[in-house]
């Protein structure tokens, strides 16, 4: 009997610690009024923009299809200065680690300086160097879409909005895409 007891005790618990967690499917998606408001959205890439030439190309590849996703969407104009926008919607395509090759030219010289030595010189001929460089990069196999303002003096302040899932920015339906805008559509119909 007791033993009975306690089972009914415990399958109580646990019945009800489920049904108090279980969200109702219609439930209010909580957005900042921004949302709402906002007219034009800037997309880029953690590590820059579409026409930074160190980008990922996968990188630069989520940046053209969340464009492409968002002039779908009808709801916010897309600019192509950060400063012009009220949201920057910035991607990054899941990967552990990457290395991108690329060309270094130094035009000042290369060498760092005392504040108080002279600067280079720039009638002679060795102020500049070019060689191979690479950048070099680790994180989340996960995609990210994350939003951020963009304060008065251009930094971005935020994020507002941000969420990870493996194969999140992959065409064709861009699932983290597909995420926010059905929580603004929810949120302010």
């Amino acid at each position: 009997m007791k033993r009975r007891r306690f089972l009914l005790i415990i399958l109580g618990s646990v019945s009800f610690s489920i049904v108090t967690q279980a969200k109702p499917k219609n439930q209010k998606v909580d957005l900042p009024a921004v949302f709402k408001n906002a007219q034009y959205v800037y997309v880029e890439a953690y590590a820059g923009d579409a026409l930074n030439p160190h980008l990922v190309p996968d990188d630069r590849e989520a940046i053209y299809n969340v464009e492409q996703h968002l002039k779908d969407w009808h709801r916010y104009t897309i600019v192509y200065e950060r400063d012009r926008a009220d949201l920057v919607f910035l991607v990054r395509k899941g990967r552990i680690a990457s290395v991108t090759p690329g060309v270094v030219v130094d035009i000042g010289g290369g060498q760092p300086r005392d504040r108080n030595s002279p600067p280079p010189d720039p009638t002679r001929t060795n102020n500049s160097s070019v060689g191979l460089g690479v950048d070099a990069e680790a994180g989340s196999p996960d995609d990210v879409l994350a939003i951020y303002l963009v304060n008065p003096s251009g930094r971005l302040d935020g994020p507002i909005w941000l969420h990870g899932e493996k194969g999140g920015l992959d065409e064709p339906t861009l699932p983290l895409f597909q995420r926010i805008k059905h929580e603004v559509e929810t949120a302010y119909p």
